[in-house]
């Protein structure tokens, strides 16, 4: 596969069940990454993203996600250049992922209770 391939939310969710070797990168800032962000992701970003392109095997599939599917597209052909075989853009990005039915990962503030403010 030369390139990268733009896949959807639920292509993504069977990729990712369906494979062993398989990472989810999530690409948007660090505080909005640690506000919310998928349990299975890992964060690439300027710090890490040199080790990354370097140490992970070619043939492990690649999600990569941003905020809405856009930066993501440059990020994967980033990684294709880099000659990895198994590259995926997530159409519509995080806002997409979150917003898939039934499978929304709540943020730690929405896990507290209301009642501990009363």
């Amino acid at each position: 596969m030369s390139g990268y391939k733009r896949i959807s939310v639920a292509e993504a969710e069977l990729l990712l069940s369906e494979h062993d070797n398989v990472m989810l990168l999530d690409m948007r800032d660090a505080l909005t990454y640690c506000q919310n962000h998928d349990p299975r992701a890992i964060h690439l970003s300027d710090l890490n993203l040199r080790t990354m392109l370097k140490s992970t095997p070619r043939d492990m599939h690649l999600v990569i996600c941003c905020y809405h599917g856009h930066a993501s597209q440059d990020m994967a052909a980033l990684f294709a250049e880099f000659d990895f075989d198994n590259i995926y853009s997530l159409d519509g990005g995080y806002a997409a992922w979150q917003a898939r039915p039934g499978q929304r990962y709540r943020t730690p503030a929405e896990r507290i209770p209301a009642s501990i403010y009363h």
